[in-house]
């Protein structure tokens, strides 16, 4: 509500003047306005306008004339017929107070006020009355206008008119002209041979907001080749009250192969066509001619050294055979038979070592002593540390240490040797074990360390020389 503005009534003092004929000017009483409106409230249709009477009573002594005001959210909607009225005293007259709600999202839906201010004139003092003091009164009534929802919407494909060889995305443009928030559907109707989907069909738009809503477009079958198939399709846009809009639109479906494409495969095969044509006649004997230019003189002198070492070859084997049988007819006796190979013995020896914390050295021999004339080449070993002791563990001969290994570090360990280790004859081959801690195994717990060596060789024997 807007708050009343009164303007109090000032009595001016009554001043008298001696004058010839012994007049005197009377005093003016303050002046008092009463105004009412009817109806006090209201219902608008947007677009349309509807009416009010605000009746404006003198209650002064004098005639004014009273200017009428507009004011508040909707008064920039109201027009007054008249926006001046003179009225007598204890009299009345009305106004005619028409609002026109504009049909647009500018305005929502809900209450208007609108305020009317009637202002009470006073004129200027006067030569013949130049002490009158007429004080202004103001008083403001109020009209409840309460506006009534439309709804307005627009739809829009963009574009209107898509083209692709698959499935294409277009967006709907949903429009809410109207001044109120609405809920809008989407069904999308399409053809056979195409299929419309929504993101969302279902829509909650504000007044005076648009909202975009991806369209997929799935042509059920391709077009491999030919013209371009048209396929109309619809989107109806059914708000919660008010008249469904529908949107259209059309898809162009080209085809996978364009018209231009079998031309240009043609062409194509023309082209390599005539390329092979061309090598084939001119290019390629060119080239054979060129090359065979080229390689003729390096060949023929090659041909000729192959000749002359051939040559030589066999007059060297002829010599070679006369001088055999010369010495076979020279001696009388037979050449002496070549000397025996060595022998070969393949041999895997496998060897479990146990040993105490703190004791002495375990020592255990590979296999007998290497024969006389003979050699033990050792070319695979394997280390296993089956309970994860902590151990030294020794591979030698006398007083060769071959390896030297912590047991620690492994649990399997193999080893390959590309050149053998060479024992030489009348040696024997041990392994000797030092225990330090005995390892934890799951599920037992043994009393002293355990180390098992594969030894992969072969004994190689030299014949007597």
């Amino acid at each position: 509500m807007l708050p009343d503005e009164r303007a109090t009534s000032v009595h001016a003092p009554v001043t008298r003047h001696t004058l010839p004929f012994c007049a005197s000017v009377p005093s003016v009483a303050g002046m008092a306005v009463a105004v009412s409106i009817e109806p006090a409230a209201l219902a608008a249709v947007p677009g349309e306008p509807v009416e009010a009477v605000v009746t404006v009573r003198n209650d002064s002594q004098i005639v004014e004339q009273y200017a009428l005001q507009a004011m508040g959210p909707g008064g920039e909607f109201t027009t007054l017929v008249p926006d001046h009225v003179s009225v007598y005293p204890e009299r009345t007259e009305t106004v005619t107070v028409r609002v026109t709600v504009p049909r647009s999202p500018a305005v929502p839906a809900g209450r208007l006020d609108v305020a009317i201010r009637v202002v009470p004139t006073s004129a200027a003092p006067t030569e013949d009355e130049p002490l009158v003091d007429r004080t202004t009164v103001a008083e403001v009534v109020e009209l409840a206008v309460t506006v009534e929802p439309f709804t307005a919407v627009a739809a829009e494909l963009v574009p209107r008119v898509s083209r692709s060889r698959g499935r294409k995305r277009v967006r709907l443009a949903v429009d809410n002209n109207g001044n109120d928030a609405i809920a809008v559907s989407l069904l999308s109707a399409g053809t056979e041979r195409l299929s419309v989907v929504p993101r969302d069909p279902d829509l909650l738009i504000d007044a005076g907001h648009a909202q975009f809503v991806r369209v997929t477009l799935v042509p059920r079958r391709r077009i491999w080749r030919g013209q371009a198939a048209s396929h109309p399709y619809s989107i109806t846009v059914t708000p919660s009250s008010g008249e469904p809009v529908v949107a259209d639109g059309t898809h162009m479906q080209e085809p996978v192969f364009p018209p231009w494409f079998w031309k240009a495969l043609l062409a194509l095969a023309a082209l390599i066509a005539l390329l092979i044509l061309l090598w084939n006649l001119l290019l390629k004997p060119t080239v054979e001619q060129t090359a065979r230019d080229a390689v003729a003189e390096p060949l023929a002198s090659a041909q000729q050294q192959a000749a002359e070492a051939e040559e030589a070859a066999a007059g060297a084997q002829q010599t070679a055979q006369e001088a055999k049988d010369a010495a076979q007819s020279g001696s009388g006796e037979p050449p002496p038979p070549p000397p025996p190979a060595s022998t070969t013995v393949d041999s895997a020896i496998a060897v479990t070592l146990t040993d105490q914390p703190g004791g002495a050295v375990a020592t255990r021999d590979i296999g007998p002593a290497v024969p006389d004339g003979a050699v033990f080449q050792i070319t695979d070993l394997v280390f296993n540390n089956p309970q994860g002791d902590v151990a030294t563990v020794q591979l030698a001969y006398d007083d060769t240490v071959l390896l030297n290994l912590s047991a620690e570090n492994y649990r399997d360990l193999d080893l390959h040797f590309v050149t053998p280790i060479q024992i030489p004859a009348g040696q024997t081959l041990e392994v000797r074990m030092n225990c330090v801690q005995v390892g934890k195994p799951v599920g037992r717990t043994p009393d002293r360390c355990l180390a098992t060596v594969l030894v992969t060789g072969a004994t190689v024997t030299q014949p007597a020389g």
